[in-house]
């Protein structure tokens, strides 16, 4: 299976997932090594694959067992430019609940960093989708539908 992302009229077009992880008054987050601006887990769906699937493997390969889907909570269309790159993102949030206790990921990947954030410091990160931070601090029962632009 392929990662579902594709260039179009100076766009790249991905399927995402995202996954906001509680454990109690925390959440959270991971960031490239590199910066100083945080986002939720996650990931790219593949080819034939649901986003419910998508956000169990990406969550387990990040993470380790421990955590257990609970529901969607945002469908989102976002539109943002990162390093020169105009993206047309569209997303699926999933809330997750934490019953583990150490974070075990499969991938051995050290170009992110994972931590755990208490909800208020939340506010004062620079974190991306930053339509994020309000439905992290006020969860709503309903699917919401979000349709952001970074870039105008």
């Amino acid at each position: 299976m392929t990662d579902i992302t594709l260039d179009l009229n100076n766009y790249r077009v991905n399927l995402r997932v995202a996954a906001i992880v509680r454990r109690e008054e925390e959440v959270l987050l991971c960031r490239p090594v590199d910066r100083q601006w945080w986002y939720l887990p996650g990931g790219r769906i593949k080819t034939n694959e649901d986003s419910l699937t998508a956000v169990h493997r990406e969550l387990t390969e990040e993470i380790g067992p421990g955590f257990e889907v609970l529901r969607p909570v945002i469908a989102a269309e976002n539109f943002f430019e990162l390093e020169g790159r105009n993206f047309h993102e569209l997303s699926t949030y999933y809330e997750v609940a934490w019953h583990g206790e150490e974070l075990a990921g499969t991938e051995e990947n050290e170009l992110e960093v994972f931590e755990w954030c208490p909800l208020s410091e939340i506010s004062g990160l620079t974190l991306k989708p930053d339509f994020v931070i309000p439905r992290i601090l006020e969860p709503r029962t309903e699917l919401e539908l979000v349709v952001h632009r970074d870039n105008g």
